[in-house]
């Protein structure tokens, strides 16, 4: 060794030295690598924030700390001096510190020779190098050695504790640590024994499914998933997540866990360990697809399609609506702007998956005439989803255009006028004929029959066309068809004499005739002009709030408002103009008022606009013409409002009259005919009725054994068994009645079982040897014949009942005798004058106020007898008659006349204060109304149902 140069005995020392220690220090430092590692892992495994950041922060330390001993390592052994320090110096501390002196002294002698010789420096260098002992070095490396190997020992005893205890919780903890936005990179198997069911929702009413554990299923939203499975590892808390929401699995009480999820969207499923805000799934995925449930399909017939309800006054609806689970509800929605109604149409039971139905849209309907924008018909239909909730399915659109205001009233009244206009050439062509001779009778009878006939049948189109819904109706449709009657009877009259006197009588009717029409339909123009002038003026007063939203700023919506406003006034204005010298009069200021608000918004001068708007609403209001004639003054003079201009006929105030007429007497004769009632109802004593009860109870338990053998009800439809349960049913309804001692109801519920046990007594005789028929056949007729006995007590008592309470009431029915006589009186009178003249009635009307006159005479006798229940049976026939009498919707004419314009009933009772009687009273009103206001027939049933809703 004297020989070799200090720097490779240097190294040498350095080999003999990491020879000895490296070995138990890599061994050390692995097992603190492992043992930190599985440290950390332990504290990751919390999954919270903190502990990741520990045991992150721990294991990066732990790496730089080797890292850091590598690269001292590395410098250490080119370092001279280290190396003679840590290995000459431990072993010997003198001869170490006399080793780095010489090593100074060699550094100095060659840098600078005046220090000395670098060959003696060297040489003292090597031989101190030499008196190095091996030995003691080998001794000291030795010692170092094993003090590594009791660290390493120790640390891998930890690490090895930590990884035995639960190795899987080390992995886990390590996949924790790893985790990125809360998910762990390593997929881990947490349950085993998978179970899986489908449990739709209970709308759907379907049974539970099982499931194939994570195979693709395709199930209904709302279907609760079900999960079951055993833990692999306990003491982890599993869920079942889709990645973002989850449900906890909680013990199933068998050793098992459980977890229910409730589909909404299309998702994938998987079983999860939750630690801290770190979740590790496992690697199996249940793919779930949803199914939603669809909104109702809604079909309507011819839709899409566009209606002018002008040409169209009735639209049907068609619809069809098919649902994939169930409809709640079917509506019908019109929409016009921003208004909206809804009607129900039909609300389906039993979660119904299909609805068919239809509606009819009328011109009339309430909705179209408030509304003079095109409207938006649809179907909508809801379904019955309580997951996601109901949804709505609606139809492809019914657009309806419905008329400008006045229009139906305006067509309607050109449509007369050319029915007038057939009238007037009907008179020029008899005025212009010459009286016919001998000869020449039959050839001008025919011609005048050929013409009166073209001239009818135009008037009868005007009277038979729909205008929009609107008909011809009420006066003017009287009026018309009286005077169609009178031209046939004038014509009549002429054919049975062709004489110069008799064609002067059919010219002279002819020409009434035509007055007669002519005022009527002057009449209707006047009712119709006003109805469609304060129908502008609720738009006229729309205009004037548009205009003032735009004065006001809101130019968005008051722009629309006012152009929608100022369009409808222009189109009823211009129908306006159509209906008679009133409408022609007002159609006139409509289109001068127009103009002003034209001027208005051309300058932007909103609050004009607004002004000229209100002006044409008052004046709209006040539907008057504008001067008077004949001396009278109109609206513009200042005149206040006065009758209507005097007429060259009267036929349509004789027809108004008439029409009140008839109104006054049946609303009379329907007291009268109450009043009778009342007075029967009076006579009736309660003792009367008890005296019969031990007696009727006796014949209601001969009524009940006699039809104790019949069959009970639910044999086959048509059969005797039927008719005899029938039979059977009415029978005890007739005894249950005489217990109760109404024996009228007894008397019509025993002539009910006759007539079912004479045609069950029928059908068993046709039987054909058929056994069942045969019997009910056989026991029909011996119950029938039972029965008859039975029947005839009862229409004796009810006679004897009658009686007694008609000789108590005599002398008040001989006051309603003397009244329904004066009744008649007014009736026939009413008759007479509707025959002839300008209020001529129809012909029908005439037949039926004369049967309405002859069942008051007959009431009238009735009555004057004594016989109260035939008089006040026929009294009411005698009211039928006379509401029958009355025209269709008398008094009023479509839209022509306002609510305003309607006539008021002219006599009204009006109780005194002390006159109310409290519940009791009420009841009592009730149970006459309804028992005494119906067929006599039904009366009884009807009294029975008013009682049982009064209960």
């Amino acid at each position: 060794m004297d020989n070799e140069a200090p720097a490779l005995s240097i190294a040498r020392l350095r080999s003999l030295w990491d020879t000895e220690v490296d070995p138990s220090a890599r061994r050390a430092l692995t097992a603190a690598a492992f043992a930190g590692l599985f440290g950390a892992a332990h504290v990751a495994r919390v999954g919270s924030p903190l502990a990741r950041g520990l045991a992150g922060a721990g294991l990066a330390a732990l790496l730089a700390a080797i890292v850091a001993r590598a690269i001292l390592a590395r410098r250490r052994r080119g370092d001279a001096r280290r190396t003679v320090r840590e290995i000459i110096g431990r072993a010997d501390e003198a001869l170490g510190a006399a080793t780095l002196r010489a090593l100074s002294l060699v550094d100095r002698a060659a840098a600078d020779d005046r220090v000395g010789s670098p060959e003696l420096a060297g040489l003292h260098l090597r031989r101190l190098l030499g008196r190095a002992s091996r030995t003691r070095i080998l001794a000291r490396a030795q010692q170092a050695a094993a003090r590594w190997a009791s660290a390493g020992l120790a640390l891998g005893v930890t690490a090895l504790a930590a990884a035995a205890i639960e190795p899987s919780r080390v992995v886990e903890g390590l996949d924790v640590l790893a985790a990125r936005g809360g998910e762990a990179p390593l997929d881990l198997p947490w349950i085993e024994d998978v179970e899986m069911t489908a449990t739709p929702p209970e709308y759907l009413h379907e049974g539970t499914e099982v499931l194939l554990p994570f195979a693709t299923t395709m199930q209904p939203r709302g279907t609760v998933i079900t999960m079951r499975g055993r833990p692999i590892r306990g003491g982890r808390a599993l869920v079942l997540t889709d990645g973002g929401a989850e449900v906890p699995f909680v013990d199933d009480g068998k050793d098992g866990v459980i977890a229910r999820w409730t589909l909404g969207d299309s998702t994938t499923l998987q079983v999860a360990a939750r630690f801290g805000q770190v979740r590790v799934r496992q690697a199996d995925a249940q793919r779930v697809v949803s199914i939603a449930d669809d909104a109702p399909r809604v079909t309507l017939e011819g839709a899409p399609r566009t209606v002018r309800l002008l040409d169209e006054p009735s639209i049907p609806l068609r619809y069809e609506i098919t649902d994939d689970h169930g409809l709640r509800e079917v509506d019908l929605v019109l929409r016009a702007g921003a208004k909206e109604e809804r009607r129900v149409l039909s609300r389906p039971a039993g979660d119904a998956k299909i609805d068919r139905g239809g509606y009819e849209l009328r011109a009339r309907d309430p909705f179209f005439r408030r509304t003079y924008v095109p409207i938006e018909v649809r179907i909508e239909a809801r379904d019955n989803d309580p997951i996601e909730g109901p949804k709505w399915g609606r139809s492809e659109a019914i657009l309806v255009i419905p008329p400008q205001v006045g229009e139906p009233e305006a067509r309607r009244y050109v449509a007369l006028a050319k029915a007038r206009d057939a009238l007037t050439d009907l008179l020029a062509d008899r005025i212009g004929q010459r009286t016919p001779d001998a000869v020449g009778a039959a050839a001008h009878a025919a011609r005048e029959a050929e013409v009166q006939a073209t001239a009818k049948a135009e008037v009868e189109r005007a009277l038979a066309a729909d205008y929009g819904g609107l008909r011809v109706r009420g006066r003017i449709a009287s009026l018309a068809r009286g005077q169609l009657a009178r031209l046939d009877e004038a014509l009549a009259a002429e054919r049975r004499s062709t004489t110069r006197a008799a064609h002067q009588g059919l010219l002279d009717e002819t020409e009434g005739v035509l007055l007669a029409f002519d005022a009527g339909l002057r009449g209707l123009g006047f009712r119709d002009a006003r109805a469609v002038a304060q129908r502008l003026a609720d738009v006229a007063d729309e205009a004037a709030a548009a205009a003032g939203l735009l004065g006001g700023g809101d130019r968005g919506g008051g722009e629309i408002r006012l152009e929608a406003a100022v369009t409808v006034l222009g189109g009823g204005g211009v129908e306006l103009s159509k209906i008679g010298e009133l409408g022609l009069d007002l159609g006139e200021i409509v289109a001068n008022d127009l103009r002003r608000i034209a001027r208005a918004r051309g300058a932007g001068d909103w609050m004009h606009a607004e002004l000229a708007a209100r002006d044409l609403a008052a004046r709209l209001r006040r539907p008057e013409p504008s001067f008077g004639g004949g001396g009278r003054g109109g609206v513009e003079s200042g005149a206040p409002r006065g009758p209507e201009p005097g007429e060259a006929s009267s036929a349509d105030e004789s027809v108004a009259q008439s029409e009140r007429d008839l109104e006054e007497l049946a609303r009379d004769h329907a007291a009268e005919v109450n009043a009778v009632a009342e007075e029967l109802t009076r006579a009736s004593r309660p003792e009367d009725a008890a005296a019969l009860r031990e007696e009727a109870k006796r014949h209601a338990e001969a009524i009940r054994e006699a039809v104790r053998d019949l069959p009970q009800p639910g044999g086959a439809p048509g059969s005797a068994e039927s008719a005899a349960a029938a039979g059977r049913e009415q029978a005890e309804a007739m005894a249950g009645a005489l217990e109760q001692v109404r024996p009228e109801e007894a008397v019509q519920s025993g002539q009910g079982a006759m007539r079912s046990l004479g045609e069950a007594k029928r059908l068993g005789a046709q039987g054909g040897g058929f056994f069942p028929e045969e019997r009910a056949g056989r026991e029909a007729a011996e119950a029938q014949q039972a029965l008859a006995e039975e029947l005839a007590w009862a229409e004796e008592a009810l006679r004897r009942l009658r009686r007694a309470a008609a000789e108590r009431a005599r002398e008040g029915l001989a006051r309603s005798s003397q009244r329904e006589g004066s009744l008649a009186d007014r009736a026939r009178e009413l008759r007479k004058r509707g025959e002839r003249g300008d209020g001529r009635m129809p012909e029908e009307m005439l037949e039926r106020l004369d049967e309405a006159e002859e069942a008051m005479r007959d009431a009238q006798r009735a009555l004057s007898e004594g016989n109260g229940e035939q008089g006040n049976e026929r009294q009411r026939d005698a009211q039928r008659l006379l509401e029958m009498s009355r025209s269709e919707d008398q008094g009023q004419e479509g839209d022509a006349e306002s609510e305003g314009e309607r006539n008021m009933a002219r006599k009204a009772d009006i109780p005194d204060k002390d006159k109310h009687k409290g519940p009791e009273e009420f009841r009592r009103r009730v149970l006459e109304g309804l028992g005494g206001a119906s067929d006599p027939r039904l009366r009884e049933a009807v009294k029975r149902y008013a009682e049982g809703l009064l209960k």
